[in-house]
Protein backbone atom coordinates (compact mmCIF):
# COMPACT_ATOMS: atom_id res chain seq x y z
CA UNK A 1 0.00 0.00 0.00
CA UNK A 2 1.39 3.45 -1.00
CA UNK A 3 0.70 6.84 0.69
CA UNK A 4 1.30 10.20 -0.13
CA UNK A 5 2.79 12.34 1.91
CA UNK A 6 2.21 16.16 1.16
CA UNK A 7 4.97 18.76 2.46
CA UNK A 8 4.64 22.32 3.77
CA UNK A 9 7.73 24.28 2.73
CA UNK A 10 9.45 20.98 0.75
CA UNK A 11 12.07 23.08 -0.50
CA UNK A 12 13.52 23.94 3.34
CA UNK A 13 12.91 20.34 4.43
CA UNK A 14 14.67 18.75 1.67
CA UNK A 15 17.29 20.89 2.38
CA UNK A 16 17.61 19.61 6.11
CA UNK A 17 17.58 16.19 5.33
CA UNK A 18 19.63 16.67 2.39
CA UNK A 19 22.24 17.87 5.01
CA UNK A 20 21.51 15.02 7.26
CA UNK A 21 19.49 17.13 9.92
CA UNK A 22 16.57 16.22 11.54
CA UNK A 23 13.36 18.01 11.15
CA UNK A 24 10.51 18.82 13.64
CA UNK A 25 7.18 19.07 13.17
CA UNK A 26 3.70 17.73 12.79
CA UNK A 27 1.83 14.68 10.52
CA UNK A 28 -1.88 15.15 10.33
CA UNK A 29 -4.08 14.24 8.19
CA UNK A 30 -6.16 17.00 6.42
CA UNK A 31 -9.94 17.28 6.70
CA UNK A 32 -10.97 18.90 3.56
CA UNK A 33 -8.86 16.83 1.28
CA UNK A 34 -7.85 13.62 3.54
CA UNK A 35 -3.87 13.70 2.34
CA UNK A 36 -1.38 13.47 4.97
CA UNK A 37 0.51 16.41 5.51
CA UNK A 38 3.96 17.50 7.17
CA UNK A 39 4.28 20.97 8.80
CA UNK A 40 7.79 21.27 10.04
CA UNK A 41 7.61 23.56 12.75
CA UNK A 42 9.08 27.41 12.08
CA UNK A 43 12.34 27.27 14.22
CA UNK A 44 13.61 31.40 14.07
CA UNK A 45 16.59 30.38 15.67
CA UNK A 46 17.77 28.14 12.56
CA UNK A 47 17.44 30.93 10.57
CA UNK A 48 20.54 32.46 9.31
CA UNK A 49 21.69 35.84 10.95
CA UNK A 50 18.90 35.47 13.43
CA UNK A 51 20.16 37.10 16.75
CA UNK A 52 18.19 36.55 20.26
CA UNK A 53 16.19 39.85 21.56
CA UNK A 54 17.94 41.49 24.10
CA UNK A 55 16.62 42.27 27.21
CA UNK A 56 16.21 45.75 28.76
CA UNK A 57 17.50 45.12 32.53
CA UNK A 58 17.94 49.19 32.94
CA UNK A 59 17.38 52.54 31.84
CA UNK A 60 19.20 55.90 31.92
CA UNK A 61 17.97 59.13 30.40
CA UNK A 62 20.67 58.54 27.67
CA UNK A 63 21.33 54.92 27.59
CA UNK A 64 20.23 51.40 28.69
CA UNK A 65 21.66 48.11 30.11
CA UNK A 66 20.75 45.38 27.83
CA UNK A 67 21.46 41.83 28.92
CA UNK A 68 21.64 38.88 25.14
CA UNK A 69 22.32 35.75 25.37
CA UNK A 70 25.92 35.83 26.59
CA UNK A 71 26.56 39.66 27.08
CA UNK A 72 25.81 42.26 29.11
CA UNK A 73 25.49 45.75 26.90
CA UNK A 74 25.73 48.65 27.68
CA UNK A 75 24.92 51.46 25.11
CA UNK A 76 24.77 55.30 25.99
CA UNK A 77 24.63 58.21 23.45
CA UNK A 78 24.41 61.90 23.85
CA UNK A 79 24.09 64.66 21.51
CA UNK A 80 26.81 66.54 19.59
CA UNK A 81 25.22 69.64 20.46
CA UNK A 82 26.51 69.37 23.91
CA UNK A 83 29.91 70.01 22.97
CA UNK A 84 32.80 67.64 23.35
CA UNK A 85 33.58 68.90 27.14
CA UNK A 86 30.09 68.45 28.64
CA UNK A 87 29.30 65.04 26.20
CA UNK A 88 31.74 63.42 27.53
CA UNK A 89 31.21 64.25 30.83
CA UNK A 90 27.75 63.07 30.25
CA UNK A 91 29.09 59.70 28.84
CA UNK A 92 30.88 58.87 31.56
CA UNK A 93 28.25 59.51 34.10
CA UNK A 94 25.28 57.22 32.34
CA UNK A 95 28.32 54.71 32.02
CA UNK A 96 28.98 55.07 35.47
CA UNK A 97 25.37 54.61 36.69
CA UNK A 98 25.17 51.92 34.40
CA UNK A 99 28.14 49.65 35.56
CA UNK A 100 27.40 50.46 39.63
CA UNK A 101 23.48 48.76 38.80
CA UNK A 102 25.45 46.42 36.46
CA UNK A 103 27.72 45.59 39.63
CA UNK A 104 24.87 45.10 42.07
CA UNK A 105 23.17 42.47 39.97
CA UNK A 106 23.49 38.94 41.30
CA UNK A 107 24.44 36.09 39.49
Amino acid sequence: MKKFVYFVNALAVMARLENGLSVEGRLFKDKESGVLTFSPYNRLSREPGYVPPSVVLYETTNGSLRQTAKRNKIVVSVKRSLGKLRGATELLAQARELTDFLKGLKN
